[in-house]
């Protein structure tokens, strides 16, 4: 779930004011932007937002070539390419300069104007680019009117001849892998026998995007038409790849792939997103759900849709208009938030002319931040950003068994704890006068609360929901200046203890004493990478990382009240990179890159940190679905507690195993375990 927070920043133009952007793209990392216009390349920073290297074409290039129409990176960032309108492609190898930032930061001479805190000194190192144009390719196609990077080594580019072309990123063309429409066979689904390419003249495809984890591409044709090319590998051989339509869609405008849930977005003329998935059973295109605007919503037309934008983590996707406005919707359609709603004041009618009109857009780093190209009349644009905070369950899907209430942002966490909203109440009609609510709470003075009839009750309740408070916690400086951007973040259960996770290393936080605990050494917390969530056991951070010194998968226990060191803290070495953690009371769920679904079983021997790790079962679950799409697994007790009986010769446990729940890009699917015994020595019982 992700929700705006604050006003859009609209970022300085560099040249002339009057030129027009025409896409912003980011890298894989999301922390580097180009944005294009006619004859002008600019690279921008994400955090802070400053340009990196500006680049303008000379006269006689756009004279030669044609002005520029797309950009596309690669992969590793070392190289951009453009396309330009004379069916040209221009790579550019983007070389980075180690020895010095491209910003330095200088105190005035003025004593009263330089900086005496820490937090005013930007510690984030801003990479200092160069931009030399490396070839020129004639592709001799027609007019390119789509690129698509496929691979650290190729980039697609279709053309206005029905072709889809296969280059190197050195400039030459892959021509035994390059395809045809008109030779590629399309149907409604892979078990129809008899498929037909296409036949008609001018078809050729304006808008694509290739997915590895849906095995294909999905594509939206100049005649309306959508479909979903795939093949029965990746290498994509000419002669074995299929076509399969989107049913029901003859006004599609653009295509948007979700890598994590396998659907495909299509936005439509008649403004609405149709969202299809892959029917395992027949391979074909079976509609999950449409975003649609309700009369409540905007009852006008904002018109086809623009631009269709998913965040990294699948958990959202941005929509934009033609005739103005933005959206946000959760992955399976629930409306975020939508700019048609805002209030523009009583001069504004939306229906006519809306002030906010997007071309491009584009998700930063985590979806902390979403760039837009915003139009500005008919001869001038800008780039606005808009900040966004998340739902920890986007990527920490732990966090869902927590009742606290709180959303993260790139720097600071908005927490609202239980006991401001329903505890209080609950406890109070059970029994207001009991001695529960004060041992929970710490209270030795709390005054009995007494209703003399039903009126008084639901004043009470009203007006204690009424009291919504966010506590804004940011994070340390000497923390997220080095670590920026939070990634993972959980809270334990009482909701006094709140840890994060950055870039690299960790920090915790108590709500009582109100400090933060960080490492005490800086070289360990560069040392490793959070990278499968974390979680609070007892008084332990669990994590799941790797280590960067090692280079190795760790599961690692880090005690709360111990020094946050190496040295205090349990690390366990596993196979394979961890994705997902979960727990059930002393049962640590670990689902790692090689799908297996490992529990074990966890023990404190002691107060001094020492813990026993003790695996129960793996389950292998490859054949359910690709690891990276699996999106949580968890422990679900469906049971009644275990029965103890008692034999002549042990003390036994009849145990019952908690079911494996397991959420496969948004399919929910439950593994039943096979019991086993317990005895008295906690062993399996063979």
């Amino acid at each position: 779930m992700y929700f705006p927070i604050g006003w859009p920043k609209v970022l300085k133009n560099l040249g002339a004011d009057n030129q027009i952007i025409k896409q912003i793209v980011s890298n894989r990392d999301k922390i580097l932007f180009a944005s294009l216009s006619d004859d002008c390349l600019i690279v921008w920073f994400c955090k802070p937002t400053v340009p990196i290297v500006y680049h303008k074409r000379s006269a006689d290039s756009l004279q030669r070539l044609g002005v520029n129409v797309g950009v596309e990176w690669k992969p590793d960032s070392s190289m951009i390419c453009i396309s330009t309108s004379e069916g040209h492609l221009i790579l550019y190898n983007v070389e980075v300069h180690s020895e010095h930032t491209a910003y330095q930061q200088y105190d005035p001479p003025t004593a009263s104007l330089r900086r005496d805190s820490a937090e005013l000194f930007v510690k984030e190192v801003i990479p200092s680019l160069k931009i030399t144009q490396i070839k020129e390719v004639l592709v001799w196609d027609g007019q390119i009117t789509r690129m698509c990077c496929i691979s650290g080594t190729e980039i697609l580019v279709c053309t206005t001849r029905a072709h889809l072309l296969r280059y190197r990123w050195d400039g030459t063309q892959n021509r035994d892998y390059c395809l045809d429409l008109g030779r590629i066979p399309f149907s409604i689904n892979q078990q129809v026998s008899k498929a037909e390419p296409i036949l008609e003249d001018n078809t050729h495809v304006n808008d694509i995007e290739y997915s590895p984890l849906v095995c294909g591409f999905g594509i939206t044709l100049n005649d309306g038409r959508a479909a979903y090319l795939t093949a029965p590998n990746l290498k994509f051989d000419p002669n074995a790849v299929q076509g399969i339509w989107a049913p029901g869609i003859d006004d599609a405008t653009c295509a948007r792939v979700n890598h994590k849930f396998r659907l495909i977005a299509i936005g439509r003329k008649n403004s609405q997103v149709d969202v299809f998935t892959i029917d395992e059973a027949t391979g074909g295109l079976e509609l999950s759900h449409t975003m649609v605007l309700s009369s409540k919503d905007f009852p006008g037309d904002p018109g086809p849709v623009k631009c269709v934008r998913w965040t990294a983590d699948g958990r959202a996707v941005a929509v934009s208009w033609e005739r103005g406005g933005v959206s946000v919707w959760s992955t399976f359609g629930a409306l975020l938030m939508c700019s048609l709603a805002w209030d523009y004041g009583l001069n504004q009618e939306l229906t006519k002319h809306n002030p906010l009109v997007v071309s491009s857009l584009e998700w930063a780093t985590e979806g902390y931040q979403l760039w837009m190209v915003k139009v500005e009349g008919d001869s001038s644009t800008n780039l606005i950003q808009l900040d966004f905070v998340k739902s920890p369950l986007s990527v920490n899907p732990c966090m869902s068994n927590q009742r606290h209430l709180y959303l993260q942002a790139d720097d600071k966490l908005y927490v609202n704890l239980e006991d401001n909203l329903t505890k209080r109440t609950k406890i109070s009609i059970i029994d207001s006068s009991s001695d529960i609510y004060q041992s929970e709470n710490g209270l030795q003075d709390q005054p009995n609360l007494e209703y003399e009839n039903s009126t008084n009750y639901r004043e009470f309740v009203d007006d204690n929901d009424c009291r919504k408070q966010w506590i804004v916690l940011p994070l340390p400086a000497t923390y997220i200046a080095t670590n920026w951007p939070l990634r993972y973040s959980a809270i334990d259960e009482v909701g006094m203890n709140v840890c994060v996770a950055g870039r690299t290393g960790l920090a915790h936080y108590n709500c009582t004493s109100r400090r933060w605990k960080l490492f005490g050494n800086e070289a360990q917390e560069k040392d490793f990478v959070v990278t499968g969530g974390m979680l609070w056991w007892r008084e332990y951070i669990v994590i799941g990382c790797y280590s960067i010194l090692d280079g190795h998968d760790e599961i690692r226990f880090y005690p709360r009240e111990a020094k946050l060191d190496n040295k205090s803290a349990k690390i366990v070495r596993v196979q394979s990179q961890v994705f997902v953690l979960d727990i059930l009371d002393d049962q640590l769920v670990v689902f790692g890159a090689d799908a297996l679904v490992t529990i074990y079983e966890l023990t404190a021997l002691d107060d001094a940190g020492n813990i026993e790790m003790r695996c129960v079962q793996a389950v292998d679950v490859s054949a359910l679905s690709h690891p990276a799409c699996v999106v949580s697994a968890s422990l679900c007790r469906l049971q009644d507690p275990p029965n103890r009986h008692r034999s002549s010769t042990t003390v036994q446990v009849q145990r019952h195993p908690d079911s494996l729940v397991i959420n496969a890009s948004g399919k929910l699917m439950m593994v039943q375990r096979e019991e086993y015994d317990v005895d008295e020595d906690n062993n399996p019982v063979s």
